[in-house]
Order: C-alpha cells, then sequence, then structure tokens
C-alpha cells in the first residue's frame, strides 16, 4: 500500500502533538480524585495516575512523552471543557457532589442550624473541624477556597461512606 500523504504540514503536527503533551501534563497535575472523576481511556487515567510516583528526571520526562502518546486515543476538546469547569471550581458531576454542593450552600449561609442538622446527619463528623473550616471559608481569598475544598471533601467523604 502505499502512505497517504497527509493534507497537514509536519510542523503542524509537532505542534499538535506539543498540545496534546502540554494537555497531558495539565492533566497530571490534578489531584487523584479529580483524574479518577473525569471521562478518560483507562489507560490514560492509570498512566496519570501512576505518573504521580515518578520522580527521577529523566524517568518523568518519559512518562510524559507517553501520556502525550495517550492523550492521542482521548477526545482533547471534552478534556479541556472539564478542566475549565474545575478551574471554575466545579467539581465533576455526581449525586454525591451534588449533595455535598448542596450542603455546603446550606452552611454558608452561616445558620447554626445548618451545622447542627449536617452534624446529626453526619455523626463522624467533627464539630470543632467543620466550625474552624467554616471559619475560614469566610476569611481572606487564599484561605477560604482551601477551607471550602476541604470542608466539601469532607463532607463528600462522609456521604459517601453512609451510601455504603
Amino acid at each position: 500500500m502505499e502512505d497517504q500523504p497527509s493534507d497537514i504540514s509536519k510542523t503542524k503536527q509537532k505542534k499538535q502533538a506539543h498540545a496534546l503533551q502540554k494537555l497531558g501534563e495539565t492533566l497530571a497535575g490534578l489531584p487523584i480524585h479529580h483524574i479518577k472523576a473525569m471521562d478518560l481511556p483507562e489507560t490514560l487515567r492509570q498512566a496519570l495516575i501512576d505518573g504521580k510516583s515518578i520522580t527521577a528526571n529523566v524517568a518523568a520526562r518519559r512518562h510524559r512523552q507517553y501520556i502525550g502518546v495517550l492523550m492521542r486515543d482521548a477526545d482533547p476538546e471534552s478534556l479541556r471543557l472539564e478542566l475549565e469547569n474545575l478551574d471554575e471550581g466545579q467539581p465533576p458531576k455526581s449525586p454525591e457532589s451534588e449533595a455535598a454542593r448542596e450542603w455546603m450552600d446550606r452552611l454558608l449561609t452561616l445558620d447554626p442550624a445548618a451545622v447542627e442538622d449536617l452534624l446529626t446527619r453526619f455523626p463522624g463528623l467533627e464539630r470543632q473541624q467543620v466550625r474552624q473550616l467554616l471559619r475560614n471559608t469566610t476569611k481572606k481569598q487564599a484561605v477560604s477556597a482551601k477551607a471550602r475544598a476541604t470542608l466539601e471533601g469532607l463532607i463528600l467523604d462522609h456521604i459517601k461512606s453512609n451510601l455504603t
């Protein structure tokens, strides 16, 4: 068989490959729970998770290139869209994450009854930890984003543990 000439120049192919590798590096920088929640091919998901344990520079570079190769099988536009949603602070949609978000919205009204309802619903939560995270959520911007994510993750973990 004859090789079919590509309509795309070699330079453009290299730029596309480099862009896919950069997208893969961005994905590799995400926390594991976000990687697991994303719609990725299984080999890519596993490579992203495995890459977290590689510390040697040369091995890490090779692994990033491997992720770039695996990115060819993924839909880059849908991945970029999911990344944008994560950047906007929207966690991947699931019934549990929606429930955690509803609890967060209710807690952020600063109604003391909301905290009591949460602690009644999930007795494994520590009152002091919840109150501290809620206080930090209302503080300066840098602290509040981390505190909100921590509190929401804590609530999400308890929601998931009550389902099993």
